[in-house]
């Protein structure tokens, strides 16, 4: 019982490390949350800090935040449904970090890291092709897809009959995830846009508005 609070404890507070705020305030001097997207996550510092900076990013927050805590239970011989309570908690803690006054990132990245840690292998190389090369190699926008790999997660899971837990926690992702596109971090939509519109682009597009350059490329005013 202690191992299994500990773990899931652990795994909160490393998903809660602000990385990519740290990492753009380091290498950038900037709050990463008021460029761009405003998301505190790799995928907006790819853009305003760099490529390289980004895709370290990526896979700290993928392996270290979402894979670690799993393998750390896996290791420890700890129940299949307290691995992942563990998963669940760090993208908790990276969507809303406490450090961030609950704002955060995504979640996608950490989100695949623990279907990695658990070495679903077969989701993870189809939820690879889906983002990687049809969402940001042929489309160039991966809003609409993670969406589709969100939804698909869970359809992969029991097709290829994984157990009831590892279902039951991409559903939990797939939550989790849709929340914070919806939530965004509590930024107010425009006023001259009407609320029910804001929701639709932010489940489908994941920004509040449909052209990705607009959103990606805005001029925040504090």
């Amino acid at each position: 019982m202690l191992e299994s609070t500990l773990l899931i404890f652990c795994s909160y507070l490393l998903g809660a490390i602000p990385s990519a705020y740290i990492v753009a305030r380091y290498k950038g001097g900037i709050d990463i949350r008021k460029y761009g997207s405003g998301n505190a996550g790799a995928a907006n510092v790819m853009i305003h800090i760099g490529i390289r900076t980004g895709y370290i990013l990526g896979a700290f927050d993928c392996l270290i935040k979402g894979s670690m805590p799993v393998l750390i239970g896996r290791l420890l011989d700890l129940p299949i449904a307290v691995q992942t309570y563990a998963g669940l908690a760090a993208i908790l803690a990276h969507n809303w970090s406490p450090f961030l006054k609950l704002t955060g990132g995504r979640g996608v990245a950490t989100a695949m890291g623990i279907v990695i840690g658990f070495f679903l292998w077969q989701e993870a190389l189809i939820l690879t092709l889906v983002l990687g090369i049809v969402g940001r190699l042929i489309y160039k926008d991966t809003g609409f897809w993670t969406l589709v790999a969100m939804v698909g997660l869970t359809i992969l899971t029991l097709g290829f009959q994984r157990p009831s837990e590892i279902v039951a926690m991409t559903i939990g992702i797939g939550f989790i995830l849709i929340t914070k596109r919806l939530t965004a971090n509590w930024e107010r939509p425009e006023k001259h846009s009407p609320i029910i519109t804001v929701l639709l682009n932010r489940l489908i597009w994941d920004r509040d508005v449909t052209t990705k350059a607009e959103w990606t490329e805005r001029n925040w005013r504090d």
